[in-house]
Protein backbone atom coordinates (compact mmCIF):
# COMPACT_ATOMS: atom_id res chain seq x y z
CA UNK A 1 0.00 0.00 0.00
CA UNK A 2 1.11 3.57 -0.63
CA UNK A 3 1.55 5.99 2.24
CA UNK A 4 -1.47 8.05 1.23
CA UNK A 5 -3.75 5.00 1.27
CA UNK A 6 -2.50 3.94 4.68
CA UNK A 7 -2.89 7.48 6.02
CA UNK A 8 -6.51 7.69 4.90
CA UNK A 9 -7.35 4.46 6.70
CA UNK A 10 -5.52 5.61 9.85
CA UNK A 11 -7.32 8.97 9.93
CA UNK A 12 -10.67 7.22 9.53
CA UNK A 13 -9.87 5.11 12.60
CA UNK A 14 -10.62 6.93 15.85
CA UNK A 15 -7.60 6.48 18.12
CA UNK A 16 -7.92 9.20 20.75
CA UNK A 17 -5.69 8.13 23.65
CA UNK A 18 -7.41 5.38 25.61
CA UNK A 19 -9.03 4.07 22.42
CA UNK A 20 -6.10 2.56 20.51
CA UNK A 21 -7.31 -1.05 20.15
CA UNK A 22 -8.88 -0.77 16.69
CA UNK A 23 -5.96 1.05 15.10
CA UNK A 24 -3.54 -1.31 16.84
CA UNK A 25 -5.24 -4.34 15.29
CA UNK A 26 -5.11 -2.76 11.84
CA UNK A 27 -1.44 -1.78 12.10
CA UNK A 28 -0.54 -5.21 13.43
CA UNK A 29 -2.26 -6.86 10.45
CA UNK A 30 -0.31 -4.66 8.02
CA UNK A 31 2.99 -5.54 9.65
CA UNK A 32 2.23 -9.26 9.51
CA UNK A 33 1.44 -8.97 5.77
CA UNK A 34 4.84 -7.28 5.32
CA UNK A 35 6.61 -10.27 6.85
CA UNK A 36 7.09 -9.00 10.40
CA UNK A 37 6.82 -11.13 13.48
CA UNK A 38 4.73 -9.21 16.01
CA UNK A 39 4.01 -9.37 19.70
CA UNK A 40 1.76 -7.29 21.89
CA UNK A 41 2.56 -5.72 25.23
CA UNK A 42 -0.54 -5.22 27.36
CA UNK A 43 -0.95 -1.69 28.76
CA UNK A 44 -4.56 -1.70 29.98
CA UNK A 45 -7.89 -3.19 28.94
CA UNK A 46 -8.03 -2.97 25.14
CA UNK A 47 -4.69 -1.12 24.96
CA UNK A 48 -1.35 -2.53 23.87
CA UNK A 49 2.03 -1.74 22.32
CA UNK A 50 3.18 -3.55 19.18
CA UNK A 51 6.74 -4.93 18.93
CA UNK A 52 7.53 -6.04 15.37
CA UNK A 53 10.70 -7.32 13.74
CA UNK A 54 11.75 -8.61 10.34
CA UNK A 55 15.04 -10.43 9.89
CA UNK A 56 17.67 -9.14 7.49
CA UNK A 57 21.26 -8.05 7.15
CA UNK A 58 23.08 -6.05 9.81
CA UNK A 59 21.95 -4.54 13.09
CA UNK A 60 18.36 -3.41 12.65
CA UNK A 61 17.09 0.14 12.59
CA UNK A 62 14.10 0.74 14.86
CA UNK A 63 11.25 2.90 13.58
CA UNK A 64 9.03 4.30 16.32
CA UNK A 65 5.51 5.73 16.24
CA UNK A 66 2.62 6.37 18.62
CA UNK A 67 -0.86 5.20 17.65
CA UNK A 68 -2.97 7.65 19.63
CA UNK A 69 -4.18 11.18 18.93
CA UNK A 70 -5.44 14.00 21.10
CA UNK A 71 -9.16 14.71 21.43
CA UNK A 72 -10.31 16.80 18.43
CA UNK A 73 -10.54 20.49 19.31
CA UNK A 74 -12.64 23.24 17.77
CA UNK A 75 -14.53 23.27 14.48
CA UNK A 76 -13.19 21.25 11.57
CA UNK A 77 -13.80 22.20 7.95
CA UNK A 78 -14.06 18.58 6.77
CA UNK A 79 -14.44 16.64 10.03
CA UNK A 80 -11.54 15.19 12.03
CA UNK A 81 -12.03 11.56 10.87
CA UNK A 82 -12.49 12.31 7.16
CA UNK A 83 -9.27 12.80 5.23
CA UNK A 84 -9.67 15.77 2.88
CA UNK A 85 -7.25 16.82 0.14
CA UNK A 86 -6.58 20.40 -0.86
CA UNK A 87 -3.58 20.87 -3.11
CA UNK A 88 -0.52 19.46 -1.35
CA UNK A 89 -2.29 19.25 2.00
CA UNK A 90 -4.13 16.26 3.47
CA UNK A 91 -6.32 17.09 6.45
CA UNK A 92 -7.46 14.95 9.38
CA UNK A 93 -6.95 14.31 13.08
CA UNK A 94 -3.45 12.96 13.58
CA UNK A 95 -2.42 13.66 9.97
CA UNK A 96 0.81 15.24 11.16
CA UNK A 97 0.96 13.99 14.76
CA UNK A 98 1.70 11.28 13.89
CA UNK A 99 -0.25 9.13 11.44
CA UNK A 100 1.54 10.72 8.49
CA UNK A 101 4.93 9.56 9.74
CA UNK A 102 3.64 6.06 10.49
CA UNK A 103 2.15 5.84 6.98
CA UNK A 104 5.41 6.85 5.29
CA UNK A 105 7.35 4.43 7.46
CA UNK A 106 5.05 1.47 6.73
CA UNK A 107 5.16 2.17 3.01
CA UNK A 108 8.96 2.37 3.17
CA UNK A 109 9.50 -0.85 5.14
CA UNK A 110 7.10 -2.72 2.85
CA UNK A 111 9.22 -1.86 -0.21
CA UNK A 112 12.77 -1.73 1.15
CA UNK A 113 14.78 -4.84 1.94
CA UNK A 114 16.95 -6.72 2.89
CA UNK A 115 18.16 -4.91 6.02
CA UNK A 116 16.81 -6.04 9.39
CA UNK A 117 14.10 -3.70 10.64
CA UNK A 118 12.23 -3.34 13.90
CA UNK A 119 9.05 -1.34 14.46
CA UNK A 120 7.66 -0.21 17.80
CA UNK A 121 4.18 1.32 17.99
CA UNK A 122 3.01 2.59 21.37
CA UNK A 123 -0.20 3.75 23.03
CA UNK A 124 -0.81 6.81 25.19
CA UNK A 125 1.90 9.21 24.00
CA UNK A 126 -0.60 12.08 23.95
CA UNK A 127 -1.46 11.49 27.59
CA UNK A 128 1.19 10.30 30.07
CA UNK A 129 3.25 7.95 27.85
CA UNK A 130 2.17 4.73 29.53
CA UNK A 131 3.14 2.84 26.38
CA UNK A 132 6.70 4.12 26.13
CA UNK A 133 7.40 3.66 29.84
CA UNK A 134 6.18 0.05 29.55
CA UNK A 135 8.17 -0.55 26.35
CA UNK A 136 11.58 0.31 27.83
CA UNK A 137 11.12 -2.48 30.39
CA UNK A 138 11.78 -4.95 27.54
CA UNK A 139 15.46 -3.96 27.40
CA UNK A 140 16.58 -7.21 25.74
CA UNK A 141 14.48 -6.39 22.68
CA UNK A 142 16.44 -3.18 22.10
CA UNK A 143 19.94 -4.64 22.50
CA UNK A 144 20.74 -5.24 18.81
CA UNK A 145 19.32 -1.93 17.53
CA UNK A 146 21.84 0.43 15.93
CA UNK A 147 19.61 3.51 15.55
CA UNK A 148 16.12 4.68 16.57
CA UNK A 149 14.17 6.79 14.08
CA UNK A 150 11.06 8.42 15.52
CA UNK A 151 8.55 9.25 12.79
CA UNK A 152 7.12 12.17 14.78
CA UNK A 153 7.22 15.69 13.33
CA UNK A 154 9.96 17.46 15.27
CA UNK A 155 8.14 20.57 16.43
CA UNK A 156 10.06 23.70 17.37
CA UNK A 157 9.60 27.45 17.16
CA UNK A 158 10.93 27.37 13.58
CA UNK A 159 9.75 24.03 12.16
CA UNK A 160 6.91 21.52 12.22
CA UNK A 161 8.50 18.56 10.55
CA UNK A 162 9.93 17.94 7.11
CA UNK A 163 11.93 15.06 5.64
CA UNK A 164 15.14 17.12 5.82
CA UNK A 165 14.51 18.29 9.43
CA UNK A 166 16.43 16.15 11.94
CA UNK A 167 15.52 16.61 15.59
CA UNK A 168 18.32 15.56 17.95
CA UNK A 169 17.08 16.96 21.27
CA UNK A 170 13.95 17.98 23.15
CA UNK A 171 13.03 19.93 26.24
CA UNK A 172 11.68 18.02 29.24
CA UNK A 173 8.62 18.72 31.37
CA UNK A 174 7.44 18.54 34.96
CA UNK A 175 4.46 19.79 36.96
CA UNK A 176 5.32 21.22 40.38
CA UNK A 177 2.53 21.90 42.85
CA UNK A 178 2.50 24.34 45.76
CA UNK A 179 0.04 24.39 48.64
CA UNK A 180 -0.28 27.85 50.14
CA UNK A 181 -1.42 28.04 53.77
CA UNK A 182 -2.73 31.29 55.20
CA UNK A 183 -4.55 31.96 58.48
CA UNK A 184 -8.30 31.74 58.83
CA UNK A 185 -10.22 34.60 60.41
CA UNK A 186 -13.73 35.99 60.43
CA UNK A 187 -14.44 37.70 57.13
CA UNK A 188 -15.68 40.78 58.97
CA UNK A 189 -12.10 41.26 60.25
CA UNK A 190 -9.85 39.97 57.45
CA UNK A 191 -6.84 41.88 58.82
CA UNK A 192 -6.65 39.32 61.64
CA UNK A 193 -5.86 36.50 59.23
CA UNK A 194 -3.99 35.76 56.03
CA UNK A 195 -6.01 35.12 52.89
CA UNK A 196 -4.36 32.13 51.18
CA UNK A 197 -5.87 33.05 47.80
CA UNK A 198 -4.34 36.53 48.00
CA UNK A 199 -0.97 35.00 48.90
CA UNK A 200 -1.21 32.50 46.05
CA UNK A 201 -2.00 35.39 43.69
CA UNK A 202 1.21 37.11 44.77
CA UNK A 203 3.17 33.99 43.85
CA UNK A 204 1.49 33.84 40.45
CA UNK A 205 2.28 37.51 39.81
CA UNK A 206 5.94 37.01 40.67
CA UNK A 207 6.84 33.80 38.82
CA UNK A 208 9.49 35.87 36.99
CA UNK A 209 11.59 35.17 40.11
CA UNK A 210 11.82 31.52 38.98
CA UNK A 211 15.36 30.99 37.69
CA UNK A 212 14.97 29.92 34.05
CA UNK A 213 17.91 28.17 32.40
CA UNK A 214 18.96 28.80 28.81
CA UNK A 215 20.48 26.09 26.62
CA UNK A 216 22.64 26.89 23.58
CA UNK A 217 20.45 24.76 21.28
CA UNK A 218 17.17 24.13 23.10
CA UNK A 219 16.70 27.77 24.08
CA UNK A 220 15.07 28.98 27.28
CA UNK A 221 13.00 27.08 29.76
CA UNK A 222 9.42 28.23 30.26
CA UNK A 223 7.05 28.21 33.21
CA UNK A 224 3.33 28.87 33.41
CA UNK A 225 0.61 28.46 36.02
CA UNK A 226 -1.72 25.64 34.95
CA UNK A 227 -3.96 25.54 38.01
CA UNK A 228 -5.03 27.86 40.83
CA UNK A 229 -7.67 26.76 43.33
CA UNK A 230 -8.94 27.96 46.69
CA UNK A 231 -12.14 28.90 48.48
CA UNK A 232 -13.65 29.61 51.86
CA UNK A 233 -14.65 26.56 53.84
CA UNK A 234 -17.82 28.20 55.11
CA UNK A 235 -19.61 31.55 55.10
CA UNK A 236 -17.41 34.44 56.26
CA UNK A 237 -14.30 32.28 56.70
CA UNK A 238 -11.11 33.74 55.29
CA UNK A 239 -9.66 31.13 52.86
CA UNK A 240 -6.75 29.48 54.63
CA UNK A 241 -5.52 27.21 51.82
CA UNK A 242 -4.91 27.61 48.09
CA UNK A 243 -3.36 25.29 45.52
CA UNK A 244 -1.08 26.14 42.60
CA UNK A 245 0.43 24.06 39.82
CA UNK A 246 3.36 25.14 37.65
CA UNK A 247 4.05 23.56 34.26
CA UNK A 248 7.79 23.82 33.57
CA UNK A 249 9.56 22.97 30.30
CA UNK A 250 13.14 21.97 31.11
CA UNK A 251 16.47 22.14 29.26
CA UNK A 252 19.73 20.35 30.11
CA UNK A 253 21.24 20.20 32.67
CA UNK A 254 17.96 20.75 34.53
CA UNK A 255 16.18 17.81 36.12
CA UNK A 256 12.85 17.11 37.78
CA UNK A 257 14.45 17.32 41.24
CA UNK A 258 16.20 20.56 40.33
CA UNK A 259 12.93 22.17 39.12
CA UNK A 260 11.29 21.47 42.49
CA UNK A 261 14.27 23.06 44.28
CA UNK A 262 14.01 26.18 42.11
CA UNK A 263 10.29 26.60 42.89
CA UNK A 264 11.14 26.34 46.58
CA UNK A 265 13.87 28.96 46.08
CA UNK A 266 11.41 31.22 44.27
CA UNK A 267 9.03 31.09 47.24
CA UNK A 268 11.88 31.74 49.70
CA UNK A 269 12.90 34.76 47.65
CA UNK A 270 9.36 36.15 47.84
CA UNK A 271 9.39 35.74 51.60
CA UNK A 272 12.79 37.41 51.90
CA UNK A 273 11.53 40.35 49.84
CA UNK A 274 8.39 40.51 51.99
CA UNK A 275 6.18 39.92 48.98
CA UNK A 276 4.46 37.21 51.02
CA UNK A 277 3.10 37.61 54.54
CA UNK A 278 5.53 36.28 57.14
CA UNK A 279 2.77 34.01 58.47
CA UNK A 280 2.24 32.32 55.10
CA UNK A 281 3.52 28.78 54.70
CA UNK A 282 4.10 27.09 51.36
CA UNK A 283 4.84 23.42 50.68
CA UNK A 284 6.23 22.38 47.30
CA UNK A 285 6.15 18.94 45.65
CA UNK A 286 6.34 17.21 42.30
CA UNK A 287 2.71 16.53 41.31
CA UNK A 288 2.06 12.80 41.43
CA UNK A 289 0.97 10.90 38.35
CA UNK A 290 1.05 7.22 37.29
CA UNK A 291 4.17 7.61 35.11
CA UNK A 292 7.31 9.69 35.68
CA UNK A 293 7.71 13.12 34.18
CA UNK A 294 10.11 13.41 31.28
CA UNK A 295 13.68 14.68 31.44
CA UNK A 296 15.22 16.73 28.59
CA UNK A 297 17.82 15.26 26.26
CA UNK A 298 20.29 16.19 23.55
CA UNK A 299 22.21 13.87 21.21
CA UNK A 300 25.47 15.00 19.66
CA UNK A 301 25.56 15.55 15.91
CA UNK A 302 29.13 14.23 16.10
CA UNK A 303 27.79 10.74 16.89
CA UNK A 304 28.77 8.42 14.03
CA UNK A 305 25.27 7.03 13.54
CA UNK A 306 23.67 10.48 13.50
CA UNK A 307 26.33 11.71 11.06
CA UNK A 308 25.40 8.78 8.79
CA UNK A 309 21.72 9.81 8.93
CA UNK A 310 22.63 13.37 7.98
CA UNK A 311 24.68 12.02 5.07
CA UNK A 312 21.69 10.05 3.75
CA UNK A 313 19.48 13.13 3.85
CA UNK A 314 22.20 15.25 2.23
CA UNK A 315 22.39 12.83 -0.72
CA UNK A 316 18.61 12.76 -1.21
CA UNK A 317 17.27 16.17 -0.25
CA UNK A 318 20.18 18.51 0.16
CA UNK A 319 21.63 19.96 3.35
CA UNK A 320 19.74 18.70 6.45
CA UNK A 321 18.43 21.09 9.09
CA UNK A 322 19.35 20.29 12.70
CA UNK A 323 16.33 20.87 14.93
CA UNK A 324 15.58 20.87 18.67
CA UNK A 325 12.03 20.13 19.83
CA UNK A 326 10.30 22.58 22.12
CA UNK A 327 7.92 19.92 23.48
CA UNK A 328 8.37 16.54 25.14
CA UNK A 329 7.64 13.29 23.32
CA UNK A 330 8.22 9.59 23.83
CA UNK A 331 11.58 10.24 22.15
CA UNK A 332 12.79 11.71 25.47
CA UNK A 333 12.04 8.45 27.26
CA UNK A 334 13.99 6.31 24.79
CA UNK A 335 16.88 8.79 24.63
CA UNK A 336 17.29 8.83 28.41
CA UNK A 337 16.64 5.13 29.08
CA UNK A 338 18.44 3.40 26.20
CA UNK A 339 22.04 3.73 25.11
CA UNK A 340 21.04 4.07 21.44
CA UNK A 341 21.29 7.15 19.19
CA UNK A 342 17.86 8.56 18.32
CA UNK A 343 16.76 11.01 15.65
CA UNK A 344 13.29 12.36 14.93
CA UNK A 345 12.41 12.73 11.25
CA UNK A 346 8.76 13.27 10.42
CA UNK A 347 6.59 14.91 7.76
CA UNK A 348 5.90 18.59 7.25
CA UNK A 349 2.50 19.63 8.54
CA UNK A 350 0.64 21.93 10.87
CA UNK A 351 -2.22 22.56 13.31
CA UNK A 352 -1.31 19.67 15.62
CA UNK A 353 -3.61 19.65 18.65
CA UNK A 354 -5.84 22.13 16.80
CA UNK A 355 -8.64 22.11 14.19
CA UNK A 356 -7.79 21.25 10.57
CA UNK A 357 -4.55 19.41 11.24
CA UNK A 358 -2.72 18.70 7.99
CA UNK A 359 0.27 16.96 6.46
CA UNK A 360 2.07 17.60 3.17
CA UNK A 361 1.72 14.93 0.46
CA UNK A 362 5.06 15.93 -1.06
CA UNK A 363 6.68 15.68 2.36
CA UNK A 364 5.37 12.12 2.81
CA UNK A 365 6.94 11.15 -0.51
CA UNK A 366 10.27 12.68 0.51
CA UNK A 367 10.06 11.03 3.92
CA UNK A 368 9.43 7.60 2.44
CA UNK A 369 12.51 8.07 0.25
CA UNK A 370 14.63 8.99 3.27
CA UNK A 371 13.36 6.02 5.30
CA UNK A 372 14.04 3.66 2.38
CA UNK A 373 17.58 4.93 2.00
CA UNK A 374 18.21 4.61 5.74
CA UNK A 375 17.08 0.98 5.57
CA UNK A 376 19.06 0.25 2.42
CA UNK A 377 22.35 2.03 3.02
CA UNK A 378 22.72 2.97 6.67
Amino acid sequence: MEAEQILERLIQTDSVFGNEEKIGRYLESLLVKMGFKTQRQHIAEGRFNIFAERAGEGSPILFYGHMDTVVPHGRWKHGPLNMAREGDRMYGLGACDMKGGISAMLSAVSNCRPRGVKVLLCADEENISQGAWAAIRKKEWFKDISLIVSCEAGDSKKHTGGANIVTVGRRGRVVIEADVYGLSAHGANPQRGVNAINEASKIVQNTDLFKLRIHRNLGSETIFVRCMEGKSKSALDLPDRAHLEFDIQLVPPSSIKDAKYRVESMVKSMKARKILDSRTEVTVAVKKRPTPYIEPYENSTKNAKIKAVLSVIRKNLGEPVINYGSSVADDNIFANALDIPIVTIGPEGGNEHAPNEWVSRRSLEDLEKVYCNLIGSF
